[in-house]
C-alpha cells in the first residue's frame, strides 16, 4: 500500500508507515488507529499517556474494550470506513478499562474518523480530547464579592415583588368571578396559581438563610409547566420543540427555584427569536459526571436552545452576572437569579453562543435522599 496512505498491510504497529507514525505520535492529541474491526494497531504518546497504558499493551485489544465504550463504537467505526465523522461527547473511560494510575474515570470527547481523511480506506483513527470538571469560570476579580452582590440584589427584588404579588392575586379572582366560560377562567387561574407560587418562592428567598426542605421532582414536570407558561405568555407565537430523554430519574431539590430558573431562561430565549419562533427543551442523563468539585453518578441535563442572533461575544463570560444584559430595556437579572437557585439546588448552569445557535444547560446532580 502506498505510503500517502501511512498504513502498510502488515499488523501491529508496525502498520503504520514511518510517515504516518510520526506525524501521529507528533500530535498532542490522543490518537489510536484502529482497523474497520475495531482492533487497535496504534496509539501515540499522547494516547498512551491519557490512557496510561503501553503501546505493548493496548496493541492487539478491541478499543471499545480498551475505552470502555461498548457497542456504541461499533456503529461510529462502520460509518467512518463510508466516509463518515462521528463525535461523541464527553464519554467515561472507566477505571477498569485503564491501567491503575489514574483515581477517576478519564472524561473526554472522542471523534471518529476515516484515515486518511478523503481517502478510501478502512482505517479509521479515534481521537481523544480529555475534558475538564465543569467548574465555575473566573469571571474577573472576586467571585465571592460577585455572589454576595448578586444575593444582595436578589433580596431587594424579592421584597419589592412581594406587595404587588398579593394584588395581583386578589385581582385576579374577582376576575375570575366575572367570566363565564371556562376558556378564559384558565388564565386567570394561571395567574392565581402563579401568584402563589412566586409568594412561596420570595419567602424562602426572603426568609433566614436555612436549609429548606427538599422534595422529589420530576424534571420533565417542571420543563411542561414553563412551557404553558411561556406558550401562554406569548399567546401560542413560541412553539417549543420537546426532545426529552424518557429515561432520566428523579432528582430531589426545589421545586419552585428550579421552576424559575428554567423560567427565566426560556422567556430570553423566547425574547431572542422575535416572540415568534421556535425553541427546543432537551433532556438527557450524564453519567459519572462532575459539577464543580464533586463528582456524581447521576446528573441530569436540561438545554434550551434558540436560534436568535446570539450573545456578544464579550458578554458571555459575564452574562451570570446582575446588570449585564444586551437587550434594550433589560434588567440583566434573570439570568443572575437563574444562577443563584441552581447554585442552591448543588447544580450548575453554562452557556454556548454564537450566532443562530444559542444554548443553555442545566446540570442538576441526582442525590440518594432529600
Amino acid at each position: 500500500m502506498a505510503i500517502t496512505s501511512g498504513i502498510t498491510d502488515t499488523d501491529g504497529i508496525s502498520s503504520v508507515g514511518p510517515s504516518a507514525a510520526e506525524l501521529l505520535n507528533g500530535l498532542a492529541t490522543a490518537v489510536l488507529l484502529l482497523d474497520n474491526g475495531r482492533c487497535v494497531h496504534y496509539l501515540n504518546s499522547a494516547a498512551e499517556g491519557l490512557l496510561n497504558i503501553s503501546a505493548n499493551r493496548a496493541v492487539g485489544q478491541l478499543a471499545e474494550e480498551l475505552l470502555g465504550m461498548g457497542a456504541v463504537l461499533q456503529g461510529a467505526v462502520l460509518a467512518a470506513t463510508a466516509g463518515n465523522t462521528t463525535t461523541f461527547r464527553e464519554i467515561e473511560i472507566q477505571q477498569s478499562s485503564v491501567s491503575h494510575g489514574k483515581e477517576q474515570p478519564i472524561r473526554a470527547d472522542c471523534t471518529v474518523s476515516q484515515f486518511p481523511v478523503g481517502v478510501d480506506s478502512s482505517w479509521v483513527l479515534a481521537e481523544l480530547v480529555e475534558v475538564e470538571p465543569l467548574a465555575p469560570k473566573a469571571l474577573g476579580g472576586d467571585w465571592r464579592e460577585h455572589q454576595v452582590a448578586t444575593n444582595e440584589i436578589i433580596q431587594a427584588v424579592a421584597h419589592e415583588i412581594k406587595n404587588p404579588l398579593g394584588g395581583l392575586r386578589g385581582a385576579a379572582q374577582l376576575l375570575n368571578r366575572q367570566l363565564s366560560t371556562a376558556d378564559l377562567q384558565q388564565y386567570t387561574d394561571i395567574i392565581i396559581r402563579e401568584s402563589d407560587r412566586l409568594t412561596k418562592l420570595v419567602d424562602r428567598m426572603t426568609g433566614p438563610r436555612k436549609l429548606h426542605t427538599r422534595e422529589l421532582l420530576n424534571l420533565h414536570e417542571v420543563l411542561e409547566h414553563v412551557r404553558h407558561l411561556i406558550e401562554a405568555e406569548f399567546k401560542g407565537n413560541i412553539e417549543i420543540q420537546r426532545d426529552y430523554d424518557p429515561s432520566i430519574p428523579e432528582a430531589t431539590g426545589h421545586k419552585e427555584y428550579l421552576i424559575q430558573a428554567i423560567l427565566n431562561v426560556a422567556r430570553n430565549a423566547a425574547q431572542a427569536v422575535g416572540g415568534r419562533g421556535d425553541i427546543q427543551f432537551r433532556t438527557r442523563v450524564r453519567r459519572q459526571f462532575t459539577v464543580g468539585q464533586r463528582r456524581y453518578r447521576h446528573v441530569l441535563e436540561a438545554s434550551i436552545r434558540d436560534a436568535g442572533p446570539g450573545i456578544p461575544l464579550e458578554l458571555q463570560e459575564k452574562i451570570f452576572l446582575p446588570m449585564i444584559t444586551d437587550r434594550p430595556g433589560g434588567k440583566g437579572l434573570g439570568l443572575a437569579l437563574a444562577r443563584e437557585m441552581v447554585n442552591h439546588q448543588g447544580g450548575a448552569i453554562e452557556c454556548a453562543s454564537c450566532p443562530g445557535d444559542t444554548r443553555f444547560t442545566f446540570f442538576l446532580p441526582v442525590v440518594s435522599n432529600a
